[in-house]
């Protein structure tokens, strides 16, 4: 497997797992038949914000290494994720990311649009962790993915929780494109815990440790949590993918199987699978229901071509 189909598999992993879930999003759960009744299903699948706005990020990268500028501008980022949310707000935008895009379109900098909302405290909701897949290509370390990931979520969340959610995402992301198979999920997670040194992270990353030997997907919704915020959904994605790495598939179905915010948390493990297991892992009969498969393949293929 060489490092451009595991470029391929991240960002197809955020598509599909995104579109998957999708369908099942808010359920307190979801059952065995219903799950297999709707992977069975031809009907195609579009993709959420959650992909519009990782290509957005993708994109951006690119036109930064494009004109040889610093690899990251925050408002640069902002202008484009704003662009995307303009282009199609049909795709599912919360109200409140709603909200600071059009504050930012009328004007108001991004900094203080993103400390603006939920009275001041600034979002700590996963949208930050959703998007954030494509620095890890970018990246020239896993302490630089998380610096890279915490950047690019404070342009929407100004809450410490919204930022390191995107740390670990990213962090992880990296940690899973340069990882040897069979993964070692204890070494996986200790090199995750000494590059996120925020206390509360590394507790919940300790709980994630804690349920890797458990493999029901309600369990783990009842220990790490599995809605918006990036407390209780980054630490389930990663469940997902460490519990069940040597299945694809799984993976995904076990985020759909916990309920809750089933697009985002299954479009974070996803991510973090297909960047271990190339784009190769995944079913042929899903990926072809999947929209946008060859722009996200063309950004990934651009990536790795500038990150190599």
């Amino acid at each position: 497997m060489n490092a451009c189909d595991r470029a391929r598999g991240l960002l197809t992993g955020v598509g599909l797992g995104d579109a998957m879930g999708a369908p099942f999003e808010g359920k307190p759960s979801v059952g065995e038949r219903a799950l297999r009744e709707f992977e069975r299903s031809p009907d195609q699948l579009r993709y959420t914000d959650d992909t519009a706005l990782t290509i957005a990020v993708a994109e951006h990268l690119l036109s930064r290494a494009r004109h040889g500028g610093h690899l990251l501008d925050e408002a640069e980022l902002a202008a484009a994720l704003v662009e995307a949310w303009t282009r199609e707000p049909w795709r599912g935008f919360p109200r409140t990311a709603a909200g600071l895009f059009e504050q930012i379109s009328n004007g108001m900098p991004w900094r203080d649009a993103a400390v603006a909302v939920f009275r001041g405290s600034g979002s700590f909701g996963n949208g930050g962790a959703m998007r954030c897949a494509p620095v890890a290509l970018a990246a020239s370390s896993a302490h630089h993915a998380a610096e890279l990931g915490r950047r690019t979520a404070s342009v929407t969340h100004g809450h410490p929780d919204g930022q390191e959610g995107a740390a670990v995402q990213a962090c992880g992301a990296y940690l899973a494109l340069h990882a040897a198979q069979p993964l070692d999920t204890e070494s996986f997670l200790s090199r995750l815990v000494r590059v996120i040194r925020d206390p509360g992270w590394a507790r919940r990353l300790e709980a994630v440790a804690a349920q890797l030997g458990h493999r029901d997907p309600h369990r783990a919704a009842e220990a790490l949590g599995n809605d918006v915020r990036a407390t209780h959904s980054v630490p389930l994605a990663l469940w997902a993918f460490l519990a069940h790495h040597d299945s694809p598939v799984d993976v995904v179905r076990q985020c759909i199987r916990a309920g809750g915010d089933t697009d985002t948390i299954a479009s974070m493990a996803a991510a973090l699978t297909g960047a271990l297991r190339g784009a190769a892992g995944w079913p042929q009969s899903w990926l072809r229901r999947i929209e946008g498969m060859a722009l996200l393949h063309e950004l990934a293929d651009r990536l790795a071509r500038i990150s190599g």
